[in-house]
């Protein structure tokens, strides 16, 4: 019900990377799927902005900013559905405490639009389908603060690290009324977050081998309505992150290879019971689906003369999605290809062009798989100032 807003890997790597400097980064991301008939959509296609700026305030203090514009639209029956406007702008401070630890405490400014109508719902609802992985899955989730602490140490040639974040979250009012249609008293409270990951890596030779391990638990999800102030809502099921990455050198370039494994367990949601008059009197607990998501794929470098290199990006997605009843609709699979090629121009300006095809199926109400087919193209600025 609820994901993370985040940006394309793209500004990621303008924000993630270390720098001298202040520097900053921005682009143009574009993501778009045709479906054949079977799904609730033809179409969706997404379009973003992104932007993010680093500030060393300190040889060990630094800020980071980062924020995006966004339209999303789903073809449905022939109408186009359209979600757009600013996300949550993100800001986040961070202090290396010592040479093996790193304290951060972030802040989810609720700058988006948390408040959809009934078309805008459709589209955020079509946007968070995990297997096609769409950058962005809702435009606002309330305000939000995070904190984390990571440390790691060498022991022995052995790489040994463990992070813990705790993410606490507000209100908001997620629905605004159709045209014409009575007003909504709804307050919605996502529930608070934590995170905590533990990885090793070991060299060996010109190659790095890194494991890791994610568990993520949430608070139960909280609503003001007419059935009651603070009252229960979702349960999100606790999740588990598998991910492991094999890099070396081959040639002038280095390759990388990595699987990822996501398990979300089934969450309670708890559903209201209406009269006749649609007036609310009791509520119903139904159970969400578990899901299975397996990620694999590689990366690497090949030059292609003149100083250039090409970075291809081949990847696959598997998404086993169960729910209680055993439909798993939106079960499927995809095949991702292509890459970018880094570029330096007008002397210290990095760009970073990338273009990618989708190719793959979702399973339908009825279990059928619906083949779909998409296109990414990006571009995306880095330079220090």
């Amino acid at each position: 019900m609820i994901r993370r807003s985040g940006l394309t890997a793209a500004v990621a790597l303008a924000v993630a990377t270390p720098l001298a400097g202040q520097s900053a980064g921005f682009g143009v991301d574009y993501l778009g799927y045709s479906f054949d008939a079977g799904l609730n959509a033809q179409a969706a296609q997404l379009m973003m902005v992104p932007l993010a700026v680093r500030f060393p305030v300190t040889e060990s203090v630094r800020i980071d900013a980062f924020g995006a514009w966004a339209e999303g639209r789903v073809e449905q029956n022939g109408t186009v559905l359209k979600l757009t406007g600013p996300v949550d702008t993100g800001l986040k401070a961070s202090w290396q405490a010592t040479p093996w630890a790193l304290v951060s405490v972030g802040a989810n400014l609720p700058t988006g639009n948390s408040a959809h109508n009934s078309e805008e719902a459709i589209v955020a609802s079509v946007l968070s389908n995990d297997l096609l992985g769409f950058r962005e899955a809702t435009w606002g989730t309330g305000m939000a603060i995070t904190s984390s602490v990571a440390v790691a140490r060498n022991m022995g040639g052995l790489g040994l690290g463990i992070a813990a974040a705790y993410a606490a979250r507000s209100g908001f009012e997620p629905t605004e009324p159709d045209p014409g249609g009575a007003p909504i008293d709804l307050t919605y409270q996502p529930g608070n977050e934590v995170r905590i990951r533990a990885g090793l890596d070991k060299n060996f030779g010109n190659s790095t081998l890194t494991l890791g391990g994610t568990f993520i638990n949430y608070a139960e999800d909280k609503v003001s309505d007419d059935l009651g102030s603070d009252r229960n809502l979702f349960q999100a099921g606790k999740r588990l992150r598998f991910d492991g990455s094999y890099a070396f050198r081959a040639g002038a370039g280095v390759w990388t290879i990595y699987a990822a494994d996501l398990l979300r367990e089934n969450g309670d949601l708890r559903v209201a019971v209406v009269d006749e008059q649609n007036n609310p009197v009791d509520e119903d607990v139904i159970q969400t689906a578990k899901q299975n998501l397996l990620i694999a794929g590689f990366m690497g470098t090949i030059g292609v003369g003149s100083g250039f290199v090409f970075r291809p990006h081949v990847d696959f997605k598997s998404q086993a999605r169960e729910e209680a009843d055993g439909n798993t609709a939106g079960s499927g699979w995809m095949v991702t290809a292509g890459g970018d090629i880094p570029l330096r121009i007008f002397g210290g300006y990095e760009f970073f062009p990338k273009a990618r095809v989708y190719w793959g199926s979702i399973e339908d109400p009825n279990g059928v798989g619906v083949n779909t087919v998409g296109l990414e193209f990006k571009g995306t600025f880095r330079f220090n100032f």
